[in-house]
């Protein structure tokens, strides 16, 4: 086990969550301007989403450097590194505090969906145990006649991470979708949706396009870490797969595909001829923080698309 430092821990709780979030940022952001019916930028869904991403994220990491942290006795005599979860946890709450705001001034519905896509991320890493649902039936079953059935010794547990394939198909619902049903929701609440985006634009493609970018951004990241999975039998797509190399084919696959399928819009296309160039650089051997730029193989063409929309209207 690594020994947990002031900078690692400043890395994994505050830099990584604030930077992934950066690609939360840019898609709402692009989403609120080509969806609204007077092309302004609502801060509802933006913040709504960029808060969201921070918390889910945040408290994953929080939780397994507080695991590491206690498991040192070294690490726990250390007051510098004790007071950087408190830093944190004070992150947490303010990023709480931002989302709780944004939500007061959304319909019901923005609140329904923000915690649709929301519950699954922060239960990420979480043991779902069901014996109490199994207890409650039981109890509930009594009540209309004798239970004759005895309580089980044991019952399954369940931990959404360790389903095979689920890290990258809930990254991709979750910042593609959930962004797009977010933004949605606010702004019809509003009265300010559009009834036909700007071209080249369209819902379709900012759905695929996003879901596709986001769920191959997980299993890159899962390609870094290839080695340690296979060992420890972590059900990751490289892993399943058994080789790096055809994880890097599908992904390419997936990019190109995307690519064609919407080459109409030169920003979605030079977003995935990055991303699968990417595909080619990051490897097993590439630095943690490299892989940042994979998450933000979006971002750089949403800002082309906004700094050009910009321009034409000066």
């Amino acid at each position: 086990m690594s020994t947990l430092t002031i900078p690692k821990l400043a890395d994994e709780l505050f830099l990584r969550p604030i930077v992934i979030s950066m690609n939360s940022l840019a898609l709402s952001t692009l989403m609120s301007y080509v969806m609204s019916a007077n092309g302004s930028i609502d801060w509802r869904p933006i913040t709504i989403c960029v808060t969201s991403d921070i918390l889910a994220m945040g408290a994953d990491h929080l939780k397994d450097k507080e695991e590491e942290f206690s498991s040192d006795c070294n690490d726990t005599n250390d007051p510098r590194l004790a007071s950087w979860f408190i830093y944190a946890r004070t992150f947490l709450a303010a990023s709480a505090v931002l989302l709780a705001l944004a939500l007061s001034q959304c319909p019901i519905s923005t609140l329904l969906t923000t915690a649709a896509f929301v519950a699954p991320a922060l239960l990420w890493t979480t043991p779902i145990s069901f014996k109490k649902f199994t207890l409650i039936s039981r109890r509930l079953l009594g009540r209309f006649g004798e239970d004759k059935h005895q309580p089980s010794a044991s019952a399954p547990v369940l931990v959404i991470k360790r389903i095979p394939g689920m890290k990258a198909i809930f990254n991709g619902i979750i910042r593609g979708c959930g962004i797009y049903t977010v933004v949605l929701s606010v702004l019809s609440g509003s009265g300010n949706l559009t009834n036909t985006l700007p071209s080249p634009w369209s819902v379709v493609q900012l759905m695929v396009w996003s879901t596709v970018n986001r769920s191959c951004h997980a299993i890159m990241t899962d390609v870094r870490d290839f080695e340690d999975d296979m060992k420890a039998g972590v059900p990751t797509i490289p892993v399943l797969l058994g080789s790096i190399l055809k994880t890097k084919v599908i992904l390419t696959a997936c990019h190109m595909l995307v690519m064609l399928a919407f080459i109409e819009n030169p920003y979605i296309m030079g977003s995935c001829v990055f991303a699968a160039a990417l595909v080619w650089i990051l490897g097993k051997h590439s630095p943690k923080k490299a892989f940042l730029f994979s998450s933000h193989s979006q971002s750089l063409f949403i800002i082309w698309y906004l700094l050009t929309r910009q321009y034409l209207q000066l």
